[in-house]
């Protein structure tokens, strides 16, 4: 039985319900969790700071006006000296408290260095893919681990977005022409921006065989659990295991630990970056939250297929020669296979044929051999009979 979890107090306030409005049920829950440490450090119920802060906008003095400013980095200094947290970790719970002020209205006047930590940062070496790296993992994987791993590392989704995606939404996608990309739009799942990009012909591919040997289902969830339920959604959690596998089998198990899914959403921005395309394109096709992208530019499907196909150069692990060349391969094996085929049924044919006159002959002798008993008994019979008359005449003579 699980165990129910008591809303903080602070959860039933009115702003704090107006923050979380619209949100996605990850992002919501990730707030609840982060929230209770500035809720702790400021001490005031989230009503009395949107009321305080209001009155702060309109004051003419700067310490007034800057009061939330200021509590932000002491916030900041304050998780460094109680917290022993990552640069990315502190930076989560600092986006926590800008967007509490931001999506009710009041944004926090902050500049690039009040995100950043004042500890001294270990010089941290990320793990990089190269595309021979992608083309190594992708050798160990099963059908549907391919498919995963392409639409991962070549359109710039998360592994929270693509748990969520759908078979109904993907209108086309099995008649896809296999030399061109298909274009999508999703809304991202941790923060609701629309994300406009492409998946390659390549990933398409291997999302079609995936599908036909599911026997082609026309709605559910396009990557689903082996595990658990018939079409139960492949969970974020099984995802990462997968991919984590993946990598274990191609860069064995020490190097694999630095390994992190997100790697490959990564992996397919710095593929976008070589291409050098417009950065509100750019932003567009990774669904990065950025108001020149989405307030003042326009797209269609056409603008995100030119783009994507400038940055599939540094995204293609096969290309279109290699997969005409397998699917080649595979019609000359099926030939192969069916005229192999064709041969053993002919064989079964001739050994049955065989079988079915050794039947026959068998039959034949069956009867043969019955023939000869009777015929030896009628002769039997007639050799008793002479000797009786030959005794009866010498009894006469007698």
């Amino acid at each position: 039985m699980s165990k129910k979890i008591t809303p903080k107090p602070y959860e039933k306030d009115k702003y704090f319900k107006q923050w979380l409005i619209g949100l996605s049920p990850r992002t919501k829950k990730n707030y609840r969790e982060e929230y209770g440490k500035w809720n702790e450090f400021i001490g005031m119920t989230p009503t009395e700071q949107i009321q305080k802060r209001l009155s702060d906008t309109a004051s003419t003095d700067m310490t007034q006006r800057m009061f939330f400013e200021n509590k932000f980095r002491a916030f900041k200094e304050h998780l460094e000296k109680t917290e022993v947290l990552k640069p990315s970790s502190l930076k989560t719970y600092l986006k926590t408290v800008a967007s509490f002020f931001s999506r009710n209205g009041l944004p926090l006047n902050l500049k690039r260095g009040d995100w950043e930590s004042t500890k001294t940062q270990q010089v941290i070496k990320r793990f990089k893919l190269s595309k021979e790296d992608v083309k190594a993992m992708y050798a160990h994987g099963n059908l549907r681990d391919r498919a995963l791993l392409l639409v991962l590392g070549q359109s710039g989704f998360s592994e929270a977005d693509v748990s969520e995606m759908k078979i109904e939404n993907l209108k086309g996608i099995t008649e896809n022409p296999e030399t061109e990309h298909y274009f999508l739009e999703k809304a991202r799942e941790k923060t609701g921006e629309i994300q406009a990009t492409c998946f390659s012909y390549e990933a398409v591919h291997d999302i079609k065989a995936m599908l036909q040997e599911r026997q082609n289902p026309q709605e559910g969830y396009l990557f689903v659990s082996t595990t658990k339920g018939l079409g139960d959604k492949l969970e974020v959690r099984s995802i990462n295991d997968a991919m984590k596998n993946l990598a274990v089998k191609t860069f064995g198990e020490e190097k694999a630990k630095e390994f992190q899914t997100k790697t490959l959403r990564s992996f397919c921005n710095s593929a976008l970056l070589r291409a050098d395309l417009k950065s509100e394109i750019k932003d567009l096709m990774m669904g990065h939250g950025r108001k020149g992208a989405r307030g003042h530019y326009d797209y269609d499907e056409y603008t995100i297929k030119e783009a994507y196909q400038k940055a599939f150069d540094h995204l293609s692990i096969n290309g279109i020669q290699t997969r005409q060349d397998i699917k080649q391969l595979k019609e000359d094996m099926n030939k192969i296979i069916g005229a192999q085929q064709v041969e053993i049924s002919e064989l079964k044919q001739k050994i049955e044929n065989t079988d079915a006159t050794a039947k026959e002959t068998a039959e034949q002798l069956k009867i043969a051999v019955q023939e000869l008993r009777e015929i030896s008994e009628k002769m039997g019979k007639l050799s008793d009979e002479e000797q009786y008359k030959d005794y009866v005449k010498q009894q006469k003579k007698a």
